[in-house]
């Protein structure tokens, strides 16, 4: 996988992933402390020209910094299903019901990390994979938090409740209650939809509750990756919240 600038890079070396780096002579001294970071992990360090990282980069914006590693390491779904278990109430999840922008699913893992929910769960069909795209859009984060992709969305959302999560499907229509009146207070599986589609029926069924976001403005939806930022801070406050650890 290549990692597309100095943050997405940055956070490749803390988690032990970047085996090449290359930098351009003019963002040297900007990313001095990376170089020196990178160097003492042991990874392969080149001095090139913009124009081949340009090449590189596949006219993808690097800021004269790409590195390059091995595939993203998802975790197992079974690891995820245990911190329910194990944390109880204050476990907080995210599924992902078929969001196949890689942008969205960056811009929902950066959410996520900064949320520091205990796991991210993808479909393995109709959902955009861990690609060098959603790590540029999730500013490097993706790797804070597991992220597990399993063969049958609804089988696993059934494996969670069987280990105590409460499933939340983000959904508007007859029988969602606001969101603003949930107290969060167990475990806690936030469901979002595909862009532009929403939840699929039998996702829906899987929940035991659905939610909605109140729209006094009177547009008609959230971008899947601003519902899932609002929703996993509404959580956290509700729960009074603010320090939750990374689950490693």
């Amino acid at each position: 996988m290549r990692f597309l600038g100095p943050h997405a890079c940055e956070e490749a070396v803390a988690r032990g992933e970047l085996h090449s780096l290359w930098v351009a002579p003019a963002a040297f001294g900007r990313v001095a402390k990376l170089i020196s970071e990178a160097r003492a992990a042991g990874v392969v360090i080149h001095r090139e020209p913009m124009e081949s990282l340009d090449r590189r980069a596949q006219g993808q914006r690097h800021q004269g910094v790409l590195g390059e590693g091995g595939p993203f390491a998802y975790a197992a779904f079974e690891d995820v299903a245990a911190a329910v278990r194990m944390k109880g109430d204050a476990a907080l999840l995210l599924a992902l019901d078929g969001v196949t922008d890689p942008h969205n699913l960056g811009a929902i893992l950066r959410s996520a990390a900064a949320a520091a929910v205990d796991g991210v769960i993808l479909p393995e069909r109709r959902s955009a994979a861990v690609n060098e795209t959603v790590v540029r859009a999730s500013a490097g984060t993706a790797g804070r938090v597991p992220v597990c992709r399993v063969v049958n969305l609804g089988r696993a959302l059934d494996d969670l409740k069987e280990a105590g999560a409460w499933i939340y499907g983000l959904a508007a229509g007859e029988g969602s209650r606001d969101y603003l009146e949930e107290p969060f207070d167990r475990a806690t599986v936030l469901v979002m939809g595909a862009e532009g589609e929403g939840l699929h029926l039998k996702i829906q069924e899987r929940c035991d509750g659905l939610l909605h976001i109140p729209m006094p403005g009177g547009i008609e939806s959230l971008n899947v990756s601003a519902a899932a930022a609002i929703t996993l801070f509404r959580v956290l406050a509700r729960r009074g919240d603010g320090s939750r650890e990374v689950s490693s």
